[in-house]
């Protein structure tokens, strides 16, 4: 009976640590895939090897994935070239210090806003308008692709794009 409580209890922490990121187990976790959604607001996710080419999407993910420690990684676009809106998604296992990223990107106070459950950053004159969600697990970074997009329509799509990806 007391063998079986402790096998009990260490599977139970063991799935936490796997699910919440915490502990040795969170390394399991981090190496865990990532599928993006083939749609996000509406917007069909970019397939074209061509256009994909272009925007340097598996590039970029490539690179991710190295100076990550090999954690899995995602970059995707959504809506297409010659659309009204177009997104940028790139997607980590494992947690990024969000308030530090924002901080570093030299981005004022009066430029971050809470979007539901994601932190904005409006555009300058040099960043597109971006939101980040986070856990333990994952983080998401959505970019705004195109010009006079704010953050009120960023911000549901780092939602739906984490949501979708867990």
């Amino acid at each position: 009976m007391t063998v079986g409580g402790v096998v009990v209890v260490l599977l139970v922490l063991a799935l936490f640590g796997y699910f919440g990121g915490l502990g040795p187990m969170s390394r399991l976790n981090t190496a865990r895939g990532i599928t993006p959604p083939t749609s996000l607001a509406g917007l069909d996710r970019i397939t074209d090897p061509e256009v994909r080419d272009q925007l340097k999407l598996d590039q970029t993910r490539e690179a991710l994935s190295r100076i990550n420690d090999g954690k899995q990684a995602t970059v995707e676009a959504y809506g297409d070239l010659d659309g009204e809106r177009m997104y940028v998604v790139i997607a980590l296992r494992g947690k990024v210090d969000i308030d530090k990223t924002i901080s570093d990107s030299g981005a004022k106070p009066d430029q971050v806003k809470q979007v539901g459950a994601s932190t904005c950053v409006a555009s300058t004159d040099t960043l597109p308008t971006q939101c980040y969600r986070g856990s333990n697990t994952l983080t998401v970074i959505v970019q705004a692709a195109n010009d006079g997009v704010g953050v009120d329509d960023v911000g549901p799509v780092s939602d739906e794009a984490f949501t979708a990806m867990k």
